[in-house]
């Protein structure tokens, strides 16, 4: 009752004691604001009041309680009538600090059992998504609170409303007795209502009024988050790269005086250093910036690492095994060997360099330089290239006569076209793979030209002595007179056949590269040469003659 008394002389104290704060203060604004949350305070302590006295009538009545059925029930009320009081109580104290004391009593949780490790290291994870969220989940939950609390106070107004009237016209004393209870228990309802509306509507104009602007909330974001996350991120990415690059670089100096790699450079011992090599630059790189997250104790970044790492672990579990082809390739003791030959869409390629994308290069070709990850060459086969084979039937500035009847210069090839040049300056274009399948003739390297010429049958008795070395003779004058001997490497007239009208001689003629691009020309000048030759000497040249049998007339 002591207690009671002086949250009594409390509420009346305050009203006065208020005033006089009012007025003492400085500005208008900041007076106001005082005043306002005295009268709140002033409106919980009647309820609390209210409440303090229920709960010392409860004491009593267990206290005087005679049957242990009464004592059970009598209990629930006591536990009901403790948990409002505190409540209230609690509403108070908040109000009055401004800080809910929940938020000071609260303390982290301690795990002590092995199966949460886990939790532990998803909690900064959980935790900074929360502490993302905190606050407008926080409003959100104090406005439906608020929402839910006012629905109450309405309910509880109706309801003392409905009392009050039955109160009027209530004319028996037990009716009045029931509805006198009844209406204590409400206006309780009412008080409690009440004071948990005047908390939430302070919590919510405290949170709104120191709230941030949104420029705000993102440049402090920003700024928290490069001052923690962001620099932690930095630091490890720049020393990740150094290992990385550093473990590499090193490797590289090693190489120089390693005797594995100077006796045989693709052997097993050699490609598997190269391989392991790879791996730990990878795993020390981010090991590194694990032990940097754990050196700046930036546990939410760490936990995420270690999170990616188990990721990593769990997948290779699987993923390792159909890689295990790919690594005996990387180790140069797959179908494909570094150093030989392969064909690849047609083309041949020499292996330079077997890793996790493999290197390969033409030198006949433009741009002769292939990238491939091993993936792509795993169904591939090599084989040891001849040191004469050519890696592609000509070059650039190359005359070319191809099966489709194409005669040209190749004034550019590539891996994946061919362009040749035609008299008369028009340009053809192919993909290098259809080139080549084209079966291209190359006339630079040296070309032959071979001519078929007849003459009647009227000089039979000569055709086969005076004719072809008369022949030969005037075609070696005419070629001497139009270019140097050193071009023209040898000339030969042969009889060839008896035909069905002639009798016909094979010429053929061999040329230096030099001579290609007058191919042409050079057959031209042949026949010429022939002809005049059968001039000079009053040889008949035959034509192909039809006769035309007439059957004879059936008479009658």
């Amino acid at each position: 009752m002591k207690r009671s008394l002086v949250l009594a002389l409390l509420w009346w104290v305050l009203l006065p004691h208020a005033s006089a704060q009012i007025e003492s203060m400085p500005t208008a604004p900041v007076a106001a604001e005082r005043g306002k949350e005295i009268e709140r305070l002033r409106i919980l302590v009647p309820a609390l009041v209210a409440a303090e006295e229920d709960l010392a009538e409860a004491k009593a009545r267990l206290a005087a309680a005679s049957t242990e059925e009464e004592k059970a029930e009598l209990g629930e009320e006591l536990d009901a009538q403790r948990e409002r009081y505190l409540q209230l109580r609690g509403n108070f104290r908040t109000l009055a600090s401004g800080i809910e004391e929940s938020s000071y009593q609260s303390t982290a949780k301690e795990n002590i059992s092995w199966q949460e490790n886990l939790e532990d290291i998803i909690a900064p994870i959980s935790n900074g998504v929360r502490e993302l969220t905190s606050g407008p989940r926080e409003m959100e939950a104090l406005r439906n609170d608020l929402r839910l609390w006012s629905e109450r106070k309405k309910m509880s107004d109706a309801a003392l409303e409905r009392i009050g009237k039955l109160q009027a016209v209530a004319t028996q004393s037990s009716i009045e007795e029931e509805l006198n209870s009844t209406q204590k228990i409400w206006e309780d309802r009412a008080d409690e209502a009440a004071s948990r509306v005047q908390v939430l509507t302070q919590q919510i104009e405290e949170r709104e009024k120191n709230s941030p602007t949104t420029w705000n909330a993102i440049s402090s974001g920003i700024k928290g988050f490069w001052k923690s996350k962001g620099l932690n991120l930095v630091i490890a990415l720049v020393v990740s790269l150094l290992v990385f690059f550093g473990v590499k670089g090193l490797y590289r100096q090693l190489i120089r005086v390693s005797p594995m790699h100077r006796k045989k450079k693709n052997g097993l011992a050699a490609r598997g250093a190269d391989l392991m090599v790879e791996a730990a630059s990878v795993l020390l790189a981010i090991l590194a910036a694990v032990l940097v997250f754990y050196l700046r104790g930036d546990w939410l970044l760490l936990a995420i690492s270690i999170i990616f790492m188990v990721g990593i672990g769990w997948t290779s579990k699987r993923a390792i095994p159909p890689y295990v082809e790919q690594i005996k390739m990387i180790l140069n003791i797959g179908s494909v060997r570094q150093g030989e030959r392969l064909v690849y869409d047609g083309i041949p390629w020499k292996v330079d360099r077997l890793n996790f994308y493999c290197d390969f290069s033409n030198p006949e070709l433009a741009g002769g330089n292939l990238r491939l990850p091993v993936r792509d060459v795993m169904p591939l086969h090599s084989r040891e290239a001849d040191p004469k084979e050519p890696w592609f039937p000509t070059r650039c500035d190359d005359w070319v006569n191809l099966s489709d009847g194409v005669y040209g210069k190749v004034v550019n090839q590539t891996p994946e076209q061919v362009v040749v040049l035609i008299l008369g300056g028009s340009r053809k274009t192919y993909e290098t793979s259809a080139f080549l399948e084209l079966s291209p003739e190359n006339l630079s390297r040296g070309f032959r030209v071979s001519t078929v010429f007849g003459i009647d049958y009227s000089h039979q008795k000569i055709a086969t002595t005076e004719v072809p070395e008369l022949f030969q003779s005037r075609i070696e004058e005419a070629l001497y007179e139009l270019m140097d001997r050193e071009v023209v490497k040898s000339v030969k007239v042969e009889f060839s056949s008896a035909g069905a009208s002639s009798l016909d001689y094979q010429v053929m003629a061999d040329f230096t590269g030099e001579m290609a691009s007058r191919l042409n020309l050079l057959r031209r000048l042949i026949q010429k040469t022939c002809v005049d030759v059968c001039n000079e000497q009053s040889w008949g040249i035959p034509f192909t003659q039809i006769t035309v049998h007439q059957a004879p007339a059936v008479s009658g």
